[in-house]
């Protein structure tokens, strides 16, 4: 199995919820950025389907975990936001990215060596999950 690794922009910022704020002091809180660009013969319906998988059998497992958003900038550019309590607790994640089959099945829907996600951009959001 070809694994495939994906490089994160971090960064901290406060968060609000369905209207309620997060109490959190600066820095704690980290989001992490996933752009990718969706293989040709992927639909939108494939794609979630299989983000479903990876929160239900991953995400929800780690430590840290508040949210993720798919969002989709055009027909073949996407990226995935993930919402973490702390830097430490995405790091923590990643670096079981490459043992997770759930998430190597939902990286088999990316096209390999595509860059996506640069410039000014505006994206939908199609699925987002929570805790």
């Amino acid at each position: 199995m070809k694994l495939i690794k994906h490089k994160h922009v971090i960064a901290s910022i406060f968060l609000s919820f369905g209207g309620i704020m997060m109490n959190v002091n600066a820095g704690e809180v980290a989001i992490e950025w996933a752009p990718f660009v969706k293989a040709a013969s992927v639909t939108d319906e494939q794609l979630v389907a299989a983000a479903n998988t990876v929160n239900r059998k991953f995400l929800v497992n780690q430590k840290g975990f508040i949210k993720r958003e798919l969002i989709k900038k055009n027909e073949r550019e996407y990226a995935d936001i993930v919402y973490w309590q702390t830097k430490p607790d995405a790091i923590t994640a990643g670096e079981k990215v490459s043992t997770c089959i759930q998430c190597n099945e939902y990286f088999k829907l990316m096209a390999v060596g595509v860059k996506a996600g640069e410039g000014f951009s505006h994206y939908t959001i199609i699925k987002s999950w929570s805790r």
